[in-house]
């Protein structure tokens, strides 16, 4: 453990969001078939087994897309701000009989060109800018148009105030709010990813360094019998051990080695999970190679504090920021269904100048003068009678944000539960583990003396494999012990918000 925390304190891992580049990774049957014959030894540490998870974890690969979504979601919601221009270009020929007697009978022939342009924006009070600037050639046979070819041009500025519905910073900005808040949510959630995968990986690291640890003692089990059934065959060759001591110890070979057999698979197991959770699996170099691990079992005695685990807890758990950030949401909907019980009551005003004239530059020329002017202001309104629609968002909205605080109460009661629980596993992992520490020291010395007297006659084949057994326990049960508080004290980080920072691990 203390190694391992050392390694990890030094190094800073730093992920990027970017994943527009990458390939949708394929599986390389004929490769995978080919490396099944070849044998390959992995020396690996707990570090590079996080560095391949937070790369190849698929979990976290489909986790770090949703924040690039949601950044995609804030730009369509911004985008209700962005100016808009417009352009129409049209060309009209019109053909014509007319009833006129003073056209004649002659056709009506009318050729009309438009040239329009103009500039829209809305603004986060509501307030609606609209500037256009209208441009019209008429050209045409008719005797009663004096102006042949006649141009006539606009330009208009109109803005559109909403007084009651529709106005407010807040209530313009809600979905951009609501959008953003949901940006850092789902980065909030790709943190708690990164923390659940980061714990998952070390459990199973330290699993497979207990299925290891636990096949030793099952080899050194083996090595003890096999020692024992030697001294039986010289005891039985002098004539000082009995038939059936031999036998029993032939016996206790043949089941010993069975309990070996029987732990290498469960150690092959746990390999496999320790590939599967850093994606050692896909890799066609590594899927098949057997893993030797470079740190030691070991472990360093913590004294966590409860009332700072606690206060931890709230300060760093990505699910109580993402919590946090819901409960804005709701607040803020609240606010904008508010907003859309109340009547629409725009305030509306327009100003434009005219021109006219046989020539485009006469024509401008009008507007530029200023002598031709109109304008209005006025107000609308529109008011719903029932506006049920309107009610109904309102009151759901309240309902849904009485909801999320009955759901952030609890979260902030489980939290401390959460946090008191792995805890209280902490201190009980430590104890039970300095317990198993003195069982087998003194298991240990009590064989090492049974031994003797086994080897002087004075302690029966059958006894000596119960101590054997005893000893063998005892030893997987201190193994067991030092993993158990390893893990508790992962699991408190893992509650505590803080396994990042433990780890020197940055998400950018």
């Amino acid at each position: 453990m203390k190694r391992v925390i050392a390694l990890i304190s030094i190094m800073a891992f730093t992920f990027t969001s970017f994943l527009g580049a990458e390939e949708i990774p394929t599986f390389d049957k004929a490769a995978f078939l080919a490396s099944a014959s070849v044998r390959k030894v992995l020396e690996i540490g707990m570090v590079d087994c996080i560095g391949m998870a937070f790369n190849n974890n698929s979990e976290i690969l489909v986790k770090k897309i949703v924040p690039l979504i949601e950044d995609q979601n804030v730009r369509i919601q911004k985008s209700r701000f962005e100016p808009a221009l417009t352009f129409d270009f049209l060309m009209e020929d019109n053909t014509e009989l007319s009833t006129s007697t003073i056209s004649g009978t002659n056709p009506n022939k009318t050729r009309t060109g438009v040239f329009n342009f103009g500039y829209e924006q809305l603004f986060t009070t509501g307030t609606k800018l609209d500037l256009n600037f209208y441009n019209t050639r008429t050209a045409s046979n008719s005797v009663i148009q004096s102006m042949n070819p006649a141009y006539d041009s606009n330009a208009a500025i109109t803005i559109t105030q909403p007084l009651m519905k529709g106005f407010g910073i807040m209530v313009n900005k809600a979905d951009y709010l609501i959008a953003k808040n949901n940006k850092l949510k789902s980065n909030e959630q790709f943190v708690q990813e990164v923390i659940k995968v980061l714990t998952d990986v070390k459990k199973n690291y330290y699993e497979f360094q207990y299925s290891q640890e636990q096949y030793r003692v099952a080899e050194t089990s083996v090595m003890r019998v096999k020692n024992l059934h030697e001294i039986n065959k010289e005891k039985y060759i002098k004539g000082l051990a009995s038939n059936v001591d031999l036998l029993q110890s032939e016996s206790e070979v043949a089941r010993m080695e069975q309990a070996l057999y029987a732990s290498e698979g469960e150690m092959k197991t746990a390999e496999d999970n320790l590939k599967y959770i850093t994606n050692m699996i896909d890799d066609v170099d590594y899927w098949n190679a057997d893993i030797v691990l470079l740190d030691e079992l070991s472990y360093e005695k913590e004294e966590p504090k409860l009332t700072e685990a606690i206060i931890k807890a709230f300060d760093y758990r990505p699910d109580y920021k993402a919590a946090q950030l819901d409960l804005k949401n709701r607040d803020i909907s609240v606010i904008y269904t508010r907003n859309g019980v109340l009547p629409t009551v725009d305030l509306i005003g327009t100003y434009s100048l005219n021109g006219l004239g046989k020539n485009y530059e006469k024509d401008l020329g009008h507007i530029g003068g200023g002598k031709y002017d109109d304008w209005y202001v006025g107000v609308s309104v529109n008011y719903p009678i029932l506006n049920d629609e309107g009610r109904g968002k309102y009151e759901k909205s309240k309902y849904e944000k009485n909801q999320a605080l009955i759901a952030f109460k609890r979260l902030e009661e489980d939290i401390v539960l959460q946090v008191r629980k792995a805890h209280r596993d902490v201190d009980i992992a430590y104890r039970m583990l300095e317990a198993s520490k003195i069982s087998k020291e003194a298991e240990t010395k009590n064989y090492e003396a049974q031994e003797q007297r086994f080897r002087a006659g004075l302690v029966s084949t059958l006894d000596m494999v119960i101590f054997q057994e005893r000893l063998a326990r005892a030893e997987v049960s201190y193994v067991r012990s030092i993993i158990d508080y390893n893990i508790a004290l992962i699991e408190l980080a893992k509650v505590e918000g803080t396994t990042l920072v433990e780890n020197n691990i940055k998400i950018e």
